[in-house]
């Protein structure tokens, strides 16, 4: 394992330890802004892992849910029963760190701690071909662009691969630009812009075009930043930190949209806008998820613990928004049912 991944993990094990205290302690700090009473529930547990859940996403039609797991597991999972789809498909023994469904729904992408990327035929259940193999570390986040022609990949060893699907091949050189490993990518709505999180504590824009740098790198960060998502109009982004705060950035001016989102009470570990863009969900090692309005930057609800036993690694939404999903070091995978919150906004 590269010495800074190794240093994450010790870190993520010390934080954990300081939670001993149980949930009460996390309550006695609000988030920013007045929370409202209604709180979301969890809906369902689904427990099948063997260790712990590094990723999840919804396919595009929001019945199946793909697992990616540190055993090197990835699970497709049926929605409505709640229950593993088939046998559990083999991925890397050095863990399943992200897992993406391409937009018509037909490929599923998992990124590898042994450094590579596969793609799954999802109706046979079968990769597609020889894994993508160019990454010189392990692949800690992939996804696809919104035309599904281009899939990137980040990595342990600080770069960026576009990958053409149709030719199997790098669509051109790696994109380097970051001074530490890089946790997490994706892309515009629009797939002008593909964004990157790293260790050097920023996030940067790049030309998908060009495959140049739009302008200087988005600094605002005091500690690693591990995720991003573009809101689904493109026009604001969100990063999630080791800081413990969430920072909404102004895409075109490449500026913070306000203060920081503060609330965790340990490292922010991934974010994910609602498919109306109106509320941001935040999961956070501190094991709990927080929603936010974006448009007033207050939290819309107190944070929603109790359900996972350890820290939260991924959020995701469902399609229609009515569902939130969280996966964690515990083992589990969480849907919280927001329907009532998602009607009375």
């Amino acid at each position: 394992m590269r010495a800074a991944r190794h240093e994450a993990a010790m870190w993520l094990t010390v934080a954990m330890l300081g939670l001993a205290f149980g949930p009460s302690a996390l309550a006695e700090t609000s988030p920013t802004g007045p929370a409202r009473r209604s709180h979301p529930r969890p809906r369902a547990v689904l427990l099948a892992h063997k260790s712990g859940v590094n990723a999840i996403a919804f396919a595009p039609d929001g019945k199946t849910l793909a697992s990616g797991g540190a055993d090197g597991s990835i699970i497709l999972w049926d929605v409505a029963a709640r229950e593993p789809l088939a046998a559990v498909l083999a991925g890397p023994k050095q863990g399943v760190s992200s897992v993406a469904f391409s937009p018509d729904g037909k490929i599923l992408a998992s990124g590898g701690g042994d450094g590579t990327v596969v793609t799954w035929d999802l109706a046979r259940r079968e990769p597609l071909g020889s894994p993508l193999a160019g990454h010189a570390q392990g692949v800690t986040s992939v996804a696809f662009s919104p035309d599904g022609r281009t899939l990137a990949s980040a990595s342990d060893d600080r770069t960026v691969i576009l990958w053409d699907l149709a030719a199997r091949r790098p669509e051109g050189p790696s994109l380097a630009g970051h001074r530490d490993w890089i946790a997490s990518v994706a892309f515009a709505p629009d797939g002008k812009t593909l964004a990157s999180a790293s260790a050097d504590r920023t996030v940067i824009l790049w030309d998908v075009a060009t495959r140049r740098p739009l302008g200087s790198p988005l600094s605002g960060h005091a500690g690693w930043v591990v995720g991003v998502a573009f809101a689904p109009d493109g026009k604001t982004l969100a990063s999630a930190s080791a800081d413990r705060t969430v920072i909404l950035w102004d895409v075109a001016a490449h500026r913070p949209v306000g203060p920081p989102l503060a609330g965790h009470q340990n490292w922010v570990s991934s974010v994910a806008f609602s498919p109306d863009g109106k509320t941001l969900a935040s999961g956070s090692a501190d094991r709990t998820l927080l929603l936010w309005d974006v448009a007033t930057h207050q939290a819309l609800t107190s944070r929603l613990f109790g359900a996972h036993r350890r820290g939260v690694t991924s959020v995701v939404w469902s399609p229609d928004g009515e569902t939130l999903a969280s996966g964690g070091d515990d083992k589990r995978i969480i849907f919280w049912d927001l329907g009532r919150e998602a009607r009375s906004r």
